[in-house]
C-alpha cells in the first residue's frame, strides 16, 4: 500500500511528452501517433482518455512500477495515457483537477492516502471517473475502489513458507495494520498450516511504508523470536525483511512486483500484482457507464494476482511440491478453494 515520498521532479515519459505533476502547471498529452483503433475507445471513437497518480517515482519493483507498467501496456493498445509520479497528499486535489478539465474520463489515483481528496474532489466532477486504492469498499457514483487481494496470493505463499521455515515461525511485517496487509499474513498462516499445522505467525506494523531501517529493525527483533520466513505489505516493510532474511538466514516474498534482485538467494517466492485487467476494466465500464460505485474486486482467477517462485530457489523444493503450488492456484481460480480473509 504506497504513501507519498516527498514531491520529486524527476519527470518520466512515454514515447511522447507526458504531464508529470512534479514538472507541469496543466497537463498535456498527447494522442497516440498512428495508432491502432483502441479496443477501450469512448464512445465517438476517439482512444479513451486514462490518467495514473503514484505516490513515488515508478521505479520501486512494486507498487507504483507495477502500476506504470499497467498503463504503459495500455498505451501500447492505443489509449491515451498520461501518468503523475511522486505526488504528494497535499498536492493531490490539484492534480486530480487538472486531470478532470484536461478530460481525462477515468483517473486513477494509486495510494490509500489519496482517498479524502478523490471523494472531494469527484463531486466537482461528476461527469468524470475516478478510482482510488482503498481496498475497503468505499465508492460513490462516480468513485471506485479497487480491492489489492494480496491475501489469495498469500495463501499459496504458506504453500512455499510451510517448506522452506526451519523453525515453523513465520513474520508478517505492514506499514500499518490495515485490512488488506492484516489479511495478508492471516491467509500465509492459513495456506501452511495445510502442510504443517504446528507453525505460528508474528504479525506486526511499523507505522511507515517506505522506511526501511525501521522495517529491518523489526524484522530483526522477529528473527530473534525465531521467525525465518516473512512477507510484506508495502515496499519498506518487504526490503526491511529481505535485509533481515540476508543478515540472519531466512526467507522472505517480494510485494506485488519481481523484487528477487534485491536478495536472490532468500527471496523464495514473488507476488505479482498485473494491473493491466484491473485498469483495462475501469476504462471499458467508463465507456458503457458502468462505472458507478464499483468495487473491483480481481485476483488470482482473472490473472492479477500471480504467485511465482524464484528459480533460484527452486532446487530447495521436489518438483511435487511446486506442482502442488499450481493445483493448489487452480482450485482457487475456479472458487474450489475459497481464502480466508481476516481482515483484523
Amino acid at each position: 500500500m504506497a504513501l507519498s515520498l516527498k514531491q520529486s521532479a524527476l519527470c518520466f515519459l512515454f514515447s511522447v511528452p507526458l504531464w508529470l505533476s512534479a514538472c507541469s502547471t496543466a497537463p498535456q498529452t498527447s494522442t497516440p501517433n498512428n495508432s491502432p483503433a483502441s479496443p477501450v475507445a469512448s464512445a465517438d471513437n476517439k482512444p479513451a482518455k486514462f490518467a495514473l497518480i503514484l505516490s513515488a517515482p515508478p521505479t520501486d519493483k512494486s507498487w507504483n512500477q507495477k502500476a506504470f507498467e499497467a498503463a504503459q501496456a495500455l498505451k501500447a493498445k492505443g489509449v491515451e495515457v498520461a501518468v503523475s509520479e511522486s505526488v504528494s497528499p497535499a498536492d493531490i486535489e490539484r492534480v486530480l483537477r487538472q486531470y478532470a478539465e484536461a478530460g481525462f474520463g477515468t483517473i486513477v489515483a494509486h495510494s490509500f492516502n489519496y482517498g479524502d481528496a478523490v471523494f472531494k474532489v469527484a463531486k466537482e466532477f461528476p461527469n468524470t471517473n475516478f478510482a482510488w486504492a482503498g481496498g475497503i469498499n468505499k465508492t460513490a457514483t462516480n468513485v471506485a475502489d479497487y480491492d489489492q487481494p494480496f491475501y489469495e496470493g498469500a495463501y499459496l505463499v504458506g504453500l512455499v513458507a510451510a517448506r522452506l521455515s526451519k523453525t515453523g515461525k513465520l513474520g508478517a511485517l505492514s506499514g500499518f495494520d490495515i485490512p488488506v496487509c492484516h489479511a495478508m499474513g492471516e491467509a500465509m498462516l492459513a495456506g501452511a498450516k495445510t502442510i504443517r499445522p504446528d507453525v505460528t505467525l508474528t504479525n506486526a506494523a511499523v507505522g511507515d511504508w517506505y522506511d526501511v531501517a525501521k522495517a529491518k529493525e523489526a524484522a530483526l527483533s522477529q528473527a530473534e523470536r525465531g521467525v525465518d520466513y516473512w512477507i510484506g505489505c508495502g515496499q519498506g516493510p518487504t526490503i526491511g525483511q529481505i535485509e533481515a532474511a540476508k543478515e540472519k538466514g531466512g526467507y522472505a516474498t517480494s510485494y506485488v512486483g519481481d523484487m528477487s534482485s534485491m536478495g536472490e538467494k532468500v527471496v523464495a517466492t514473488n507476488l505479482i500484482w498485473n494491473l493491466e485487467p484491473l485498469f483495462t476494466r475501469m476504462i471499458e465500464d467508463t465507456k458503457t457507464k458502468k462505472f458507478a460505485n464499483q468495487n473491483y474486486k480481481m485476483g488470482i482467477a482473472d490473472g492479477v494476482i500471480q504467485v511465482e517462485v524464484n528459480p533460484a530457489v527452486k532446487d530447495k523444493l521436489p518438483s511435487d511440491k511446486i506442482q502442488a503450488l499450481e493445483t493448489t492456484r487452480a482450485k482457487i481460480a475456479s472458487s474450489e478453494l475459497k481464502v480466508p480473509f481476516v481482515p483484523k
